[in-house]
């Protein structure tokens, strides 16, 4: 306590002795750094705003409070509330969110994204690709679709028909891509709409639908959703914003199959580094 204002409060300490006045626990503690002795009673109660009550006591029954310390905290202690620091954020919820994609990860899950012709009930995949979780691609491919391309899908991703003129159709590509999903686990950025896609494409050619619904998937959009927060009405995130949020740096041009799956890897891998490094930070701390 500064001297001026540690002579202030004892001036105002002795003027309300003299007077015998009464003041409430947090009045004294405010204005006079006083506090109740163990012995002392409250002389009166009255109602506070919130339906409860106070007690009001004799400022001649109360004692002065320690000083606050001006001294500098010490190595330990200083450790300690870095301790605590670091154990509070672990129970946060984008630490909480972050043990999730460690999860995932420790699945040692693919990933996928398409690009597609549409967002209706009749749009096939024209472009798809499929990475590991180190970022190692193991299919990327065009598909020649059985229906046209939206012009707003066509201005997304850039893919025309007549550049796919020569691409391969679904089944010529089918076996492959079933062979890499099942039996493992798959992390997609807006899982629903991509495995709908899948769907969709397998049963334009007639092929199969049912392995879809056997894949297990994980939904990297709701996951950083709940990391970083939605940003629109419907609950979820884009690509874009979750990646930027994450601090991740494109490898290529967003809307192609293959840089938007490497993005949502690292989308990932970045969500799971948060609980990570606040666990090394934590360890470092408890050596």
């Amino acid at each position: 306590m500064e001297e001026t204002n540690k002579k202030e409060v004892e001036a105002a300490r002795a003027d309300a002795i003299e007077k015998d006045q009464c003041f409430s626990k947090g009045r004294l503690r405010d204005e006079f750094r006083m506090k109740p002795k163990p012995e002392a009673e409250p002389v009166a109660f009255y109602k506070n705003g919130y339906g409860g009550k106070f007690g009001v006591y004799k400022i001649s029954d109360c004692v002065p409070m320690k000083a606050r310390s001006t001294k500098p905290p010490s190595e330990k202690q200083k450790r300690a509330r870095a301790i605590l620091a670091v154990k509070a954020k672990l129970k946060s919820n984008e630490a909480k969110t972050s043990c999730r994609a460690v999860q995932w990860l420790d699945e040692n899950p693919i990933f996928l994204d398409t690009e597609t012709t549409g967002l209706d009930d009749k749009a096939q995949i024209l472009e798809l690709a499929i990475s590991d979780a180190q970022g190692s691609i193991l299919l990327k491919t065009r598909l020649r679709p059985t229906v046209p391309i939206d012009r707003e899908a066509e201005d997304i991703h850039g893919i025309t028909a007549e550049s796919l003129a020569n691409s391969p159709t679904w089944p010529e590509v089918s076996a492959q891509v079933r062979k890499i999903l099942c039996g493992r686990s798959l992390v997609i950025f807006n899982a629903d709409f991509d495995t709908r896609m899948l769907r969709q494409t397998s049963a334009a050619f007639g092929e199969p639908v049912e392995w879809v619904s056997e894949l297990k998937t994980h939904c990297a959009m709701y996951l950083a959703a709940d990391a970083f927060g939605p940003t629109n009405r419907h609950g979820s995130i884009s690509l874009a914003d979750a990646v930027h949020f994450a601090g991740v740096t494109w490898r290529g041009v967003a809307h192609g199959a293959v840089a938007d799956t490497l993005a949502t890897v690292d989308l990932v891998q970045a969500i799971a580094s948060i609980r990570r490094n606040l666990e090394t930070e934590l360890a470092d701390l408890e050596e």
